[in-house]
């Protein structure tokens, strides 16, 4: 006996944008005890919105106005600034959709937002975003340094679905009130510490590199009677005093072996390495080209801003008289652009002494909170 057909239902088959947006509904009727324990703790409630796939722009709307429902409005500034900077948002539009037909899409009532939405949100209200979520650090999206800059908060729930959140003590009569979290206010602020004082080193550091003291030491270091062209080697090599030296001897060297000969060159490049050794004596490995400059300062009795005379015996050691040495043009020669190897290599192992300002910010980084 054959079976009878199964009649098929006069129901009519649900839409799929009707299904999905059942679903979203659905989402905001879940359990949310532990998130509001959680926000609790930091002097914080959640304002729940709609769930029909506009729950993004409906949670700015009741952050910046108090009124969800002026959602279509915020929705429609959002896409005319994606559109207004296609080049910078085009590049992150995913499965190969043409740019036009994004927007469009986002444009329509219902769309769900996402990543590029909320840069674009943040950049078109002139607000960083702090986005809440259960058990996980807090979202950060910050594009504006200014501390008087407003912050927007929203709690996301599942992957699916925003709501805003506000003080517990804001009675929700308009725009929501002013939100600070301690933890977040130390770290931005130690991160802001970090940065100044980082400033402040680096300009001492400039300030070094030119210093009248140093450029002395460095004339004396290498014989060289010419001040502008001392300080210009300073500059080069970043107020290295050690660097600055061994590159003067080594071109009045090669200058005076074809000038005076080999003999010259020789006691100019031993007298610089007694100097040397003498600064070294002096400072441990941690002191600054200021320090140097200082100590050696101290003990260095030769004095090149005054005058010698031409026939006093040369304060380099040669053992020559002055003016058959290092008062020759030899000793007046402009300076080279190209700066030895060894010197940059210098430069290289001092900068790793140094450390990097990222290295100050990661200690003072908080586990409640990350930068996106």
């Amino acid at each position: 006996m054959a079976k009878a057909k199964q009649q098929k239902s006069s129901k009519p088959k649900k839409q799929p944008r009707q299904v999905e947006k059942k679903k979203k509904q659905e989402g905001k009727h879940c359990d949310l005890s532990q998130f509001r324990a959680q926000l609790d703790s930091l002097g914080l409630k959640i304002i729940q919105v709609t769930a029909d796939g506009n729950c993004f722009f409906r949670s700015l709307a009741d952050q910046l106005e108090g009124n969800e429902d002026e959602h279509s409005k915020y929705r429609s500034m959002v896409v005319q600034y994606i559109v207004k900077n296609r080049e910078m948002f085009e590049p992150f539009i995913e499965d190969d959709v043409p740019f036009e037909d994004y927007c469009k899409t986002m444009d329509d009532d219902g769309t769900w937002a996402g990543n590029m939405e909320l840069q674009a949100a943040s950049l078109v209200t002139r607000s960083n975003i702090c986005i809440h979520r259960s058990m996980s650090p807090r979202w950060y999206i910050r594009n504006f340094e200014d501390a008087r800059t407003r912050m927007i908060h929203l709690s996301y729930h599942d992957g699916e679905h925003y709501n805003s959140v506000r003080s517990k003590e804001d009675a929700c009569g308009g725009p929501a009130k002013p939100v600070v979290i301690e933890a977040d206010a130390k770290v931005s602020a130690a991160s802001k510490q970090a940065k100044a004082t980082e400033g402040k080193s680096k300009n001492r550091s400039d300030k070094c590199d030119v210093d009248a003291g140093a450029v002395k030491v460095v004339m004396s270091g290498s014989c060289c009677g010419d001040a502008e062209k001392a300080e210009q080697v300073l500059v080069q090599v970043n107020g290295d005093v050690d660097a600055a030296i061994e590159f003067l001897v080594a071109e009045q060297g090669m200058e005076s072996l074809t000038e005076n000969g080999s003999e010259t060159a020789s006691a100019a490049m031993e007298s610089a390495e007694q100097l040397r050794e003498e600064m070294n004596e002096t400072t441990n490995e941690e002191s600054s080209s200021c320090s140097n400059t200082e100590a050696v300062l101290a003990k260095c009795s030769l004095q090149t801003d005054e005058k010698i005379p031409r026939n006093k015996s040369c304060p380099c050691g040669s053992k020559k008289k002055y003016k058959s040495c290092c008062g020759t043009a030899a000793g007046r020669s402009s300076v080279k652009p190209l700066v030895s190897q060894t010197v940059e290599s210098k430069k290289g192992r001092k900068n790793m002494r140094r450390g990097t300002s990222n290295e100050v910010e990661a200690n003072a980084l908080d586990v409640g909170a990350l930068c996106i």
